[in-house]
């Protein structure tokens, strides 16, 4: 029986966001890995009224119960707080979904250039974590690379001087700083009277790797995950550590095989971030890494399952939440199998260990 799901149209902010980070063609050589945020997080939403900057219409999709791929994609706590953010949106009077746009692109430019100083949470709540996360992975699987880990913050949109720094060397349209700051003033007369852009969390909400070595993880997605129930400080780690796996596979695109034949990119794409949420929980679990015991890491499976996508045939579909979930119980068990001798296996072998395994997921 055919099950109808309908995504309201201020899900193209999702998609917007998403689309930002596939530009680049996808192949394992020189994979591009994306932020958790996916349109299809969206489900069944009715517009009532209708407000310049948003229109109501809807887009449909159709998944067939009997394929069992499919029948495990739901809305999840993470879906549905993001829906309250677009219920947000909608109730908004200076709300404007091009405005939205802007900033999401800006600030995702402006965080992957960016070199200086850094914190991590939108208070720097999670400053100690990350430099304690960044020594465990660097001792458990020394990439012999340089890692930068840039935090994103909607502050960052609020500040004039930052507002004007993104403006001036990202957009096109104006041609010195003074015009910068003039575009910035006129912007930040906009936030005053808005009570969501740039407050919401949607605008920090970037989680991901490039092959130079940068890792970015936004305030906003770690707010979200927290009031979809998720422990701030596993949402951090298990961010990074999934993020650090992702590097790993930059390092070893030449010699690593997936062994499969994959005909079409979002299969590929599956894989990739499959295997980084598995080597993730192993890092997490095993007694050399992060050391969590069952009760966290059962929260780290609620994450995992909170983030998963039903967007099958995108091409930067990232696994089903059953799936995604399923990729982190095979890395515990892994970890839990080396439990009495500590053994820290390396990437190659890990790496093996989720082909062989990978029916398991499935």
């Amino acid at each position: 029986m055919k099950r109808k799901f309908y995504i309201w149209c201020i899900g193209l902010l999702l998609y917007s966001l998403f689309q930002a980070c596939s530009k680049e063609e996808f192949n394992l050589k020189e994979p591009v890995f994306h932020p958790y945020v996916l349109q299809s997080e969206l489900q069944q939403k009715k517009v009532t009224t209708t407000k310049a900057g948003i229109r109501p219409c809807f887009s449909e999709y159709r998944y067939f119960e009997e394929d069992p791929g499919l029948s495990s994609c739901q809305l999840t706590d993470f879906g549905s707080v993001l829906l309250g953010y677009f219920d947000d949106f909608a109730t908004d009077p200076y709300f404007d979904i091009n405005l939205a746009n802007y900033y999401t692109e800006l600030h995702k430019k402006y965080v992957t250039h960016y070199r200086g100083e850094n914190y991590y949470g939108a208070n720097g709540e999670y400053d100690q974590l990350a430099k304690k996360r960044i020594r465990e992975l660097t001792e458990f699987w020394n990439l012999n690379h340089n890692i930068t880990l840039n935090g994103q913050h909607t502050v960052s949109l609020n500040d004039r001087e930052t507002l004007t720094d993104m403006i001036e060397s990202f957009d096109r349209s104006v041609r010195n700083r003074n015009e910068a700051y003039h575009k910035a003033d006129l912007l930040l007369d906009v936030n005053a009277l808005s009570s969501t852009l740039p407050e919401s969390p949607y605008f920090a909400m970037d989680a991901f790797t490039l092959a130079n070595g940068l890792l970015v993880i936004g305030d906003g997605l770690i707010e979200t995950l927290v009031e979809a129930g998720i422990d701030g400080k596993i949402a951090f780690s298990a961010i990074l550590a999934h993020e650090w796996w992702h590097q790993a596979q930059y390092k070893n695109s030449n010699s690593w095989s997936t062994d499969y034949n994959f005909t079409e990119a979002w299969e590929l794409s599956r894989f990739i971030e499959l295997e980084a949420d598995f080597a993730a929980a192993y890092f997490l679990t095993h007694k050399r890494g992060a050391t969590y015991n069952w009760k966290r890491i059962e929260e780290y499976f609620q994450l995992s399952f909170n983030v998963g996508d039903c967007l099958v045939e995108s091409n930067t579909h990232h696994g089903t939440p059953t799936q995604r979930m399923n990729a982190a119980k095979l890395g515990y068990e892994l970890a839990k199998a080396h439990t009495k001798k500590g053994t820290i296996l390396s990437p190659d072998v890990v790496h093996v260990y989720f082909i062989e395994n990978l029916d398991k997921i499935f």
